[in-house]
């Protein structure tokens, strides 16, 4: 029998898992993400997971900046229902957030600098750093199917909205980091992130920074 450097045994791929194998796992990799830098992270049934078709239709209504600017982006992204039907299959994920703040530095703000735009654009990175690190993980651990996804656009928290070198030229600058936001993927993030008991703010250039305590970005891997 195989064993990690911390005595774990090492899993083959799609091989069995107990119960007791699976909610360890799913313990240690929320003390991860918090290693990693998240602000929280919890155990969530696969099914708080809502596929809502009212999500999907916000990217086009009103248009989001980054519909059909990216492959992680509608229209490219897969069918609500191969979403729908892909995600019944798994039973337990891990949510994370990422509290941002302090808030006079990302909120949006009308003739803000072309600096300060790119810094509230990428404030998705780390919760995104994360996700990838959480998903990779999981792959090790013999979780073969596990699924990372983050929030936001890929073309602005990896490629500082630079035009998508995939969409161009087929060669994606990041290929293992860049996935769909969960949005992008019709999950209603508010309303998972509310079942999580935690608080979420409505943020946007009319806001007042001060009048919210952080921005919050989330992040989702899907296990098992």
């Amino acid at each position: 029998m195989k064993m990690t450097a911390e005595g774990r045994k090492v899993r083959t791929l799609g091989g069995e898992v107990s119960e007791e194998e699976l909610r360890n796992d799913l313990e240690r990799y929320c003390l991860l993400a918090q290693e990693l830098g998240a602000t929280e992270a919890v155990i969530v049934p696969a099914g708080d997971v809502v596929i809502d078709e009212r999500v999907r239709l916000k990217c086009i209504a009103p248009r989001c900046l980054r519909a059909g600017e990216t492959p992680n982006c509608p229209p490219y992204t897969p069918e609500l229902d191969l979403v729908r039907k892909a995600l019944s299959r798994f039973s337990w994920a891990i949510l994370l957030k990422y509290n941002v703040e302090p808030m006079e530095e990302y909120a949006p703000q009308k003739g803000g600098t072309d600096a300060a735009q790119r810094r509230t654009l990428s404030f998705h990175r780390k919760s995104a750093d994360i996700v990838y690190e959480l998903e990779r993980q999981a792959f090790k651990d013999g979780y073969h199917l596990a699924l990372g996804l983050g929030g936001g656009s890929c073309k602005d928290y990896l490629c500082n909205g630079l035009v998508c070198q995939f969409l161009d030229s087929g060669r994606c600058r990041f290929p293992q980091r860049s996935r769909p936001a969960m949005e992008a993927m019709g999950i209603d993030v508010f309303n998972l992130v509310t079942k999580a008991g935690w608080d979420i703010y409505p943020i946007s250039r009319s806001t007042d920074p001060t009048s919210v305590p952080h921005g919050t970005s989330v992040g989702l891997i899907l296990v098992w």
